[in-house]
């Protein structure tokens, strides 16, 4: 066994069993190399090498069992009658393939001495045609199982998947993490060596820290995959790959953040404060822990559609320099009785395992409410969902930042945004007029250290300056940051059209002229905003900032 590799978890599992508080042990993992580590460990730990009895159930392969040399035979049961049972043409015995025949013949073998089964690779229990759980909840309590000293170890993604809430009373759940920083560390050194790759201290750190969340075969197959493309562990292709693999679970969606606070126009005030109270504890660690100060559990982004706080978000998780997840929300809810419930604690878990990290949720009143279900399923998951959701909010010991945004705040329920769960709450409304002018430069590529190309002008800079500061600022009151973007991406379109080699002031007048949006329903909008602001944030220095950048 690999030295590296940590056995904490099955080590707690041998003690709860010695302990006698179960001999019904469910492993959470979907890890292959975590299921040989338990089949390795069983062999080799004095705990298990005096059992009479070793067998391994998998929905393939049937019943095995463990010989003398270690290794894994098809179990033959004598031939009998069972319907159940396959018949091995040309040899004595019948295999066990069914689920149902298999944990009957192995219950008689919890009778006779000491057994230990291995059940693996499990995903549902489908109990009308398995029996497991009502096999599971018998074992759990079985006198004869429990003073010989049996043993039933289960792996599943999820226990609730297979058992229901009564027999998890009855059972051992323990959810193995994925490659912890020392495993990682030792799997990088081993695969580069096997490939005779040369890895700096450095490089090995860097690439600790950029796969943390995944586990021990998606990180070997990711350095295999990196090498056999590149020749070599690129970091860049490496997150590329972890970032598709995290996709593939529906529920979350991880990205390297591009772009910063210097590449956005506007939201001074709330730039200011979340440098002063988010990037300044992560700069200055050593100061912050003299005073014990730690990093928000949670920040409350909320205002009309299209003001930015989507953007704000991706560029906050730039300023702190950590990875942007992003829940995606409209997956987490399903038609299927308890796969909400499901997606929703996968996605938590896989959220932590990836953490310390920016976890994003885009239209956070969608868990934000307890549910109005009455009694009717849909209700339940609702709640169910809503109860997670809080929980996690209020996990003392949670590493991810949660950043959510919403449009509607007043329909958040008040244990769900109350401080400790959201430390800070920033309201966006639409930019105002130096805000507007930022934006403005930044999208023509005239703001000092952005990232977009600057357009070629018609006439100087100071004068075009001038010109958008008096002409198109006051024609974009009540403009979100999108509809300025949009903006000057029509007037490019005009120059274009136009066959002009420059941008022109007219050009971005038409395009002013042109757009159309709703000023009154925009200004009700405000008033209704700055009431919300008024009662959510709960910062005054911040809140009279803000009202003084947005000029009302």
């Amino acid at each position: 066994m690999h030295e590296y590799l940590d056995d904490n978890w099955l080590r707690a599992g041998a003690l709860k069993r010695k302990s006698n508080y179960s001999p019904v042990i469910i492993f959470e993992t979907t890890d292959p190399k975590r299921l040989e580590q338990m089949k390795r460990f069983v062999r080799s730990h004095e705990e298990f090498t005096n059992y009479e009895h070793v067998f391994v159930y998998d929905q393939w392969q049937g019943l095995l069992k463990l010989n003398d040399k270690g290794t894994w035979d098809v179990y033959k049961k004598p031939a009998g009658n069972s319907s159940l049972s396959r018949r091995v043409s040309g040899q004595e015995g019948i295999e066990l393939a069914n689920m149902r025949s298999s944990l009957r013949e192995v219950d008689g073998f919890f009778k006779q001495g000491k057994t230990l089964f291995i059940l693996q690779n499990l995903s549902e229990s489908r109990e009308w045609e398995s029996g497991l759980q009502s096999a599971l909840r018998s074992w759990a309590v079985d006198l004869d199982v429990i003073s010989k000293g049996s043993t039933i170890f289960v792996q599943t993604a999820d226990a609730s998947s297979i058992v229901d809430k009564f027999t998890k009373e009855l059972v051992v759940i323990i959810t193995v993490d994925p490659a912890s920083e020392d495993e990682r560390k030792g799997i990088l050194e081993s695969v580069a060596k096997e490939l005779e790759v040369k890895l700096t201290r450095n490089v090995i750190s860097e690439l600790v820290v950029s796969t943390a969340g995944l586990n021990l075969h998606q990180l070997e197959s990711i350095l295999l995959e990196s090498f056999y493309t590149r020749g070599a562990f690129e970091l860049g292709e490496i997150k590329k790959l972890k970032a598709d693999l995290v996709k593939k679970s529906g529920v979350l969606e991880v990205k390297d953040p591009i772009f910063g606070f210097d590449d956005i126009g506007g939201y001074g005030a709330s730039k200011q404060f979340v440098k002063r109270y988010i990037v300044n504890v992560l700069e200055e660690s050593d100061r912050a822990m003299q005073f014990s100060l730690s990093l928000p559990k949670g920040v409350l982004l909320f205002g009309p559609p299209g003001t930015g706080k989507s953007l704000f978000a991706h560029a906050l998780a730039k300023e702190v320099k950590l990875p942007f997840i992003t829940l995606l929300t409209e997956n987490v809810y399903s038609k299927w009785f308890g796969e909400s419930g499901q997606n929703m604690s996968q996605a938590i878990k896989m959220a932590e395992k990836m953490s310390p990290a920016i976890v994003y949720v885009d239209e956070i009143d969608r868990f934000g409410r307890r549910g109005q279900g009455f009694g009717d399923s849909a209700g339940e998951e609702s709640r169910r969902v809503f109860s997670q959701f809080l929980e996690w909010l209020g996990k003392p010991d949670r590493e991810a930042i949660i950043v959510g945004t919403t449009n509607v705040p007043e329909h958040l329920d008040e244990a769900f945004i109350r401080t400790g769960r959201f430390d800070y709450k920033i309201p966006f409304l639409y930019p105002g007029d130096r805000a507007r002018l930022e934006i403005l430069l930044v999208h023509l590529g005239l703001k000092p250290g952005v990232r977009k190309k600057a357009v070629p002008l018609g006439t100087s800079e100071e004068s075009f300056l001038d010109f958008l500061y008096d002409e198109i600022v006051p024609a974009t009151q009540y403009f979100s940051g999108a509809e300025i973007e949009e903006l000057v991406t029509r007037a490019k379109r005009i120059a274009f059209t136009l066959k002009a080699n420059t941008l022109e002031p007219q050009h971005l007048q038409k395009a002013a002229d042109t757009f159309r949006i709703n000023r009154k329903e925009r200004e009700r909008s405000v008033s209704l905003y700055i009431k919300q602001a008024q009662e959510y944030t709960d910062d005054q220095m911040f809140l009279d900032e803000w009202i003084k950048e947005m000029g009302l």
